[in-house]
């Protein structure tokens, strides 16, 4: 199995949620003998699309711009199945996953057919993989995965992809709290465990996924105390170095 993973945070990879499930995701799909390949958005030079449809009339299936997506279209078009990975950002994917999505036009056809009651394009032979999405949120509930689940839902009910597995992290910036350490590793024992399982057996086992989402921190009253110390800590901090001329 040939699999291509998204990486659309914009963090570096020591302090990324995101990078840190999904390279424990990976490492499970090469455990099960996938052939993977990374790639970072947030290393790559990808303009937007100016909506030409020049990937449509005059070269079609090539875009107008002459940058990275060339190639990352290349290795999309050879891949058995896509991981997605994005941070939420108000309540969606980071900008430079959408603009990777929006340059994925060249994959479809121009031509509108209907898919369930609805207008769509329908995708060029053999462009589309079916996908497994990875998300983090800083927010405690879960439900704030719910607006980018239901958009990446509607997305592949346009016949644009099945959605084989999605996997939510709430709370994550406390996977960086030390005193939490043991339950992080265990969450990303979880997390490369439903990578050898979504290669070996086509899905991720309920019981896998629940130690991935299981609570961080025990009550919704103390992640918002906790929460809020730290951001104190932090504008304290930088404060300080401020008004010591180090900042």
């Amino acid at each position: 199995m040939k699999i291509v993973a998204i990486n659309g945070g914009p963090r570096k990879a020591k302090i990324s949620k995101t990078t840190m499930l999904l390279e424990a995701f990976v490492a499970g799909c090469r455990r099960a003998g996938a052939e993977v390949e990374v790639i970072n958005l947030r290393e790559k030079n990808i303009k937007n699309c100016t909506g030409c449809y020049t990937c449509w009339i005059k070269t079609p299936g090539e875009c107008v711009h002459k940058d990275d997506m060339k190639e990352i279209l290349e290795i999309r078009a050879g891949a058995d199945l896509e991981v997605w990975a994005t941070p939420v950002y108000i309540f969606g994917p980071t900008a430079m996953f959408k603009n990777f999505l929006d340059r994925s036009i060249p994959m479809y056809q121009p031509y509108i057919v209907e898919k369930d009651g609805l207008c769509t394009h329908p995708p060029r032979a053999g462009s589309i993989s079916d996908r497994v999405i990875i998300s983090v949120a800083g927010f405690y509930e879960m439900d704030h995965f719910k607006p980018m689940s239901d958009w990446l839902h509607f997305i592949a009910g346009r016949g644009l992809g099945k959605i084989r597995a999605e996997i939510y992290r709430p709370a994550a910036e406390f996977m960086s709290a030390p005193p939490l350490k043991a339950k992080v590793e265990e969450i990303l024992a979880a997390t490369e465990k439903a990578g050898f399982e979504l290669v070996t057996e086509g899905s991720i086992r309920e019981e896998t996924m629940k130690i991935i989402q299981q609570d961080l921190i025990p009550d919704k009253q103390t992640f918002l105390e906790l929460a809020n110390k730290y951001w104190d800590w932090e504008i304290d901090r930088w404060k300080k170095r401020r008004e010591q001329g180090q900042a």
